[in-house]
């Protein structure tokens, strides 16, 4: 019966993905599982908050998907329990997905933070982002897979195109205190660069110097346009320092993966690596991954917005 009413109603699907500070989004209206529209936003907490209250108003039959990036997540080659307990994870603690060849496990506290934090909300599918992986594995043996976000990092290593010998997560942080600890320790770490306290005292004057320098720059300035173009490049900078520390983090993640891999779960060589990424990424950074690992990385673009609501879109019609 229920199968029956979604030949006969619009559903509108919401599928997002929290990205920093901001909610990519996408707004999928479907019937008898065909696409009749589409639309991508980029919100602000409030102005998400708002929109999907907007699409409850519209259509009752609305459904919010999303993925949890949670550091507590993995995937194990089987769906016995015996197995779980055999690489000590305790089944009390976590949900289990079971796949054809595999299965995923989520830990319940990170789900229920992840569902507090979304009180504001109904979120109705919670994904884990390894199915994402999932979708798009080759049929090729030994081979790893790097999904690539601005937000984390997968590392998902198959041994037979089927099932998974080896998972991966790493966050990215972005916590303004974190960062100010990591330069205060960045800053201790250099006082052997210089001769003595003095060069030190002279570079903090001269910093200072051309602080103030700046400030009178910039209060000289009277079109305003030209503050903003600065603020601007200003956050550009910041945006490609981000960036470059990111892609840092994640060679080191890859590597660090691939030696685990190594010693403890397999000696079966990788031959095949694939980067799997949402936004635009560089041929400089592809190239830095390959001479790290030894290998020759293919990369595909991937719609993780498209591919959330297709994953909403299948539980719903089970």
């Amino acid at each position: 019966m229920f199968k029956l009413i979604h030949h006969f109603i619009k559903e509108t699907l919401i599928s997002f993905y929290k990205s920093k500070d901001k909610y990519n989004v996408q707004k999928r209206i479907i019937k008898h599982n065909k696409t009749l529209s589409q639309e991508e936003f980029i919100f602000e907490e409030d102005e998400f908050i708002d929109f999907i209250k907007t699409c409850f108003i519209e259509n009752t039959q609305t459904y919010v998907s999303t993925i949890i990036d949670t550091f507590n997540q993995g995937c194990v080659d089987s769906c016995s329990h015996s197995k779980y307990r055999e690489v000590g994870i305790n089944l009390d603690n976590i949900k289990i997905l079971c796949l054809k060849d595999y299965s995923i496990f989520i830990g319940l506290y990170e789900i229920n933070q992840f569902e507090k934090e979304m009180k504001k909300f109904k979120v109705d599918y919670i994904f884990s982002p390894y199915l994402l992986i999932d979708l798009h594995k080759k049929e090729t043996n030994n081979s790893i897979y790097i999904l690539y976000t601005d937000s984390f990092v997968i590392v998902l290593i198959y041994e037979d195109a089927k099932k998974p010998k080896y998972s991966n997560i790493y966050q990215f942080k972005f916590d303004e205190s974190n960062e100010k600890v990591s330069i205060e320790e960045n800053h201790e770490d250099d006082l052997d660069a210089f001769d003595d306290i003095d060069d030190l005292v002279d570079d903090i004057e001269e910093i200072e110097s051309l602080d103030d320098t700046l400030d009178e720059d910039i209060e000289s300035i009277d079109d305003i346009s030209d503050t903003e173009h600065i603020e601007d490049e200003q956050e550009e900078i910041e945006e490609e320092m981000s960036d470059v520390k990111n892609e840092i983090e994640t060679i080191d993640f890859i590597k660090n993966s691939i030696k685990d891999y190594y010693e403890s779960y397999s000696d079966n060589f990788l031959e095949y690596g694939y980067i799997l990424y949402s936004d635009a990424i560089s041929h400089k950074f592809v190239k830095d991954i390959e001479n790290e690992t030894f290998l020759e990385i293919k990369k595909e673009k991937i719609d993780i917005l498209s591919i959330i609501n297709d994953l909403a879109t299948k539980e719903l019609n089970v």
